[in-house]
């Protein structure tokens, strides 16, 4: 089985802060840390590390920021295609404060130019995830239509929530599941009714309270693991591929819930978006109903 997944290359700058300063005010810097980043490319690099076999595919810039881009991926083992669409590669500053509370500011440069060729575009399942460009919803719905055979997971994130449901179910009628916060969820404006004609399965998480899944006929909900929190990037990524791997390893889907959170439970323990534990103790996990 291939996971591909197809989403913005960005290169995260993470700063720590104290407190965020008001409105034309000053806060100090205490350290910054350079990682890749990008929803998709976090939740595929995860998914690499557990063991899946996977690809990426995405546009990025000329500079040095492409490279180390690319080699983030290619070094826990998964095939990357890129398309160069600009002079300089995207890129997020995301300011940390003391609570793990984080705001991003993104430069979309070559992720904000989607040009790249649908028809290279293969894998059993296409993980999804937003490009910060107007051209970012015709472009998933145009690969989406296309590719039949596979099974098509949905990350609307913000900038697809945000078009409200009536839009986004012009999308939601090519994929099969969906992955999205509570607060995406309810920006939406849709019930959970109005997703499952569309989509098999709708996954919601709701942070310290848990995560829940949906089928036509059943409901599933599990809680949160209670952990320090030092840095909540990447938490929904990291949900997604403890999720999906588990799902892979035809775990029922609460285990699949279980295995999300504690995968976004161990990430939020450390800066950063790519902090991933070791499948084998995600299992234990799974299997001694710690």
């Amino acid at each position: 089985m291939i996971i591909s997944g197809v989403g913005p290359a960005l290169i995260d700058r993470i700063c720590k802060i104290e407190e965020y300063p008001s409105r034309g005010g000053q806060a100090i810097v205490k350290e910054s840390i350079k990682q890749s980043g990008g929803a998709a490319a976090n939740t595929i690099f995860g998914l690499a590390v557990f063991g899946e076999k996977c690809r990426f595919y995405t546009t990025i810039g000329k500079d040095a920021d492409g490279d180390f881009f690319k080699s983030s991926l290619e070094k826990v083992g998964v095939d990357v295609y890129t398309w160069i669409t600009h002079p300089e590669t995207g890129r997020v500053d995301i300011y940390v404060d003391k609570d793990g509370e984080r705001t991003f500011f993104v430069h979309p440069n070559a992720a904000g130019i989607i040009k790249m060729d649908i028809e290279k575009i293969k894998g059993d399942y296409l993980y999804l995830d937003p490009f910060p460009s107007n051209q970012s919803f015709e472009f998933h719905l145009e690969l989406s239509k296309k590719v039949r055979r596979c099974k098509v997971i949905l990350n609307p994130g913000y900038p697809y929530s945000s078009l409200g449901f009536e839009k986004l179910k012009e999308l939601l009628r090519y994929v099969d599941i969906v992955i999205l916060s509570k607060p995406e969820f309810e920006m939406l404006g849709g019930s959970k009714e109005d997703f499952l004609r569309f989509v098999s399965l709708l996954v919601i998480t709701d942070g310290e309270n848990g995560s829940f899944a949906f089928t036509k006929d059943h409901s599933y909900y599990t809680p949160a693991f209670k952990t320090k929190v030092v840095d909540t990037t990447g938490a929904g990524d990291s949900f997604a591929a403890g999720f999906i791997k588990a799902m892979s390893e035809g775990f029922e889907l609460d285990k699949c819930l279980k295995a999300g959170n504690f995968v976004a439970s161990y990430n939020i323990q450390h800066y950063g978006a790519r902090n991933y534990p070791e499948w084998e103790d995600v299992v234990k996990i799974l299997k001694n109903n710690v």
